[in-house]
């Protein structure tokens, strides 16, 4: 079930990789279009957002919600799923980053059932 869900967001433009991440950094499952190395992808999905969470924490700005990584040729979004799962989406410069946030907000507590 999770799957299916995680490849919906291949049908958007721009979308190269869905990963669901435990926060010990394995993949859960992920739905990739393209070269993408998922394994690497998760390590460093788990650690950007814990970093993310701290300096959330440290400033006293509450718990976060969601992180946009901003790259020369793409984008990360970053967004707890649960205390122990995370999700990683990699978008491309022609992704619409507000579409894809939009899609992520609605869908959450689906991937979130089909933990």
């Amino acid at each position: 079930m999770i799957k299916q869900i995680l490849s919906e967001f291949l049908k958007l433009d721009g979308i190269s990789a869905v990963v669901v991440v435990g926060r010990d950094g394995f993949v859960i499952e992920s739905a990739v279009s393209g070269k993408v190395n998922i394994e690497a992808l998760g390590a460093m999905a788990s650690t950007g957002l814990g970093a993310s969470e701290a300096m959330g924490n440290e400033l006293g700005k509450g718990m976060l919600t969601q992180t946009l990584v901003e790259l020369e040729n793409g984008s990360i979004i970053l967004s707890p799923l649960s205390a122990e799962e995370l999700i990683a989406i990699v978008v491309d410069n022609n992704a619409n980053i507000g579409k894809v946030r939009y899609e992520l907000k609605k869908n959450k507590e689906r991937i979130i059932a089909a933990l």
